[in-house]
């Protein structure tokens, strides 16, 4: 297909799932002939990532005040960068771009992603948003494009789920063992529990917390590890102390390794209640080859085939996620069969080039209908 200026736009300064798939998405279609820019808030943390692989990123002020002023800076950004799809991701720069570009000369076609299962509201102002403004809508899974049909009666010719695809070049299978493991002060015959995260309230690591108790009674030799940064990090750092688990817990925070401390990791973890869609750290594991123990929320059940590709519980059961985690940490050939059929799935359905194949064609499809 013919080169195409792409224009995404995101209103969070934060750096989770959402953010990174952004990122990933972008520097595919890069690489792929295509030119495309980054409108994100002043203080994102986006900007500077994005900035590193090269993007072309404009700072602009996003909040639910400036509404107009941003229907006229996206024009303008349309006519500078000779925009042809304007992708949005949140609420703010949903309005003032979609408005933007129903005015525009330039006409782009207009993309709504949709992250999260949270429910949206029916009403006027949730239809204009997905049915009347976008041209078309994404969603990061099956689940959340049939909830969204069902809330918001939008036809089926115009949602498509696009899950977050994986890299799999970066996520390989890899041995654990090595200088990351001594530096976290993890044996070399320890088993390790993790997760990765950027710590909302709806991950429920609190959750997580109360598996890692109730594992450590049998097994008081695991190690458990919570990577990632976010609003809820000071109230899982209180917990960890009040369970009196900061000798066996560790939170690294922030990192940029995630490929390594996910081998280092024999059973990941994902203890969510609500929100997700496809979460990439769980693909990611997968794709590493790691046994998986997840809640039912979101498209996740989607990739998580129970006693297939991982175990499955209902969201909130941290016993069930417990005993899950034991059986596991007691039978190495379960891991070992869950492991494999999960990077199996992750190569065939879930890798990066298949995401941005799904996208380019959508484009393209879009592209056509409305030039006639």
């Amino acid at each position: 297909m013919k080169p195409l200026h792409i224009l995404h736009t995101e209103p969070s300064s934060d750096l989770g799932g959402e953010e990174l798939r952004i990122l990933s998405e972008a520097s595919g279609m890069v690489r792929r002939g295509h030119a495309v820019t980054l409108a994100v808030p002043l203080d994102s943390r986006l900007k500077g990532y994005a900035e590193q692989r090269g993007l072309r990123v404009v700072p602009l002020s996003m909040n639910k005040s400036r509404y107009l002023p941003l229907v006229f800076e996206f024009l303008h950004l349309f006519r500078r960068y000779q925009t042809d799809v304007v992708n949005t991701h949140g609420s703010v720069d949903s309005w003032s771009a979609s408005i933007g570009a129903r005015l525009s000369r330039r006409k782009p076609v207009i993309v709504r992603t949709r992250h999260i299962s949270i429910p949206v509201r029916r009403g006027l102002r949730h239809r204009l948003l997905y049915r009347r403004l976008p041209h078309a809508v994404i969603t990061t899974g099956e689940a959340l494009r049939g909830e969204l049909m069902r809330t918001l009666g939008i036809a089926a010719s115009r949602i498509v789920s696009i899950p977050s695809g994986v890299d799999l070049g970066v996520f390989q299978p890899s041995s654990g063992f090595g200088p990351l493991r001594s530096e976290l002060g993890l044996a070399p015959d320890q088993i390790v529990v993790g997760t990765v995260a950027f710590m909302r309230r709806y991950k429920a690591l609190d959750n997580f917390l109360l598996v890692a108790q109730m594992v450590l009674e049998q097994c008081p030799d695991v190690r458990f590890l919570v990577v990632g940064d976010g609003p809820q990090r000071p109230k899982i750092t209180q917990m960890v102390h009040d369970l009196k688990l900061s000798d066996r817990v560790l939170l690294t925070g922030f990192r940029e390794d995630v490929p390594q401390l996910l081998a280092l990791m024999d059973i990941f973890v994902l203890s969510s209640v609500r929100g997700e869609g496809l979460p990439q750290a769980l693909t990611q594991a997968m794709a590493m080859e790691r046994p998986v123990v997840a809640t039912m929320v979101g498209s996740v059940p989607e990739v998580v085939r129970h006693d297939v590709t991982g175990f499955l519980t209902v969201p909130g059961d941290h016993h069930s996620l417990a005993g899950y985690v034991l059986k596991l940490i007691h039978e190495p050939a379960t891991r070992v069969r869950l492991a494999r059929a999960g990077r199996d799935l992750i190569e065939k359905e879930y890798d990066l080039e298949h995401m941005l194949d799904l996208t380019e064609a959508l484009y393209a499809d879009l592209l056509r209908r409305e030039s006639r």
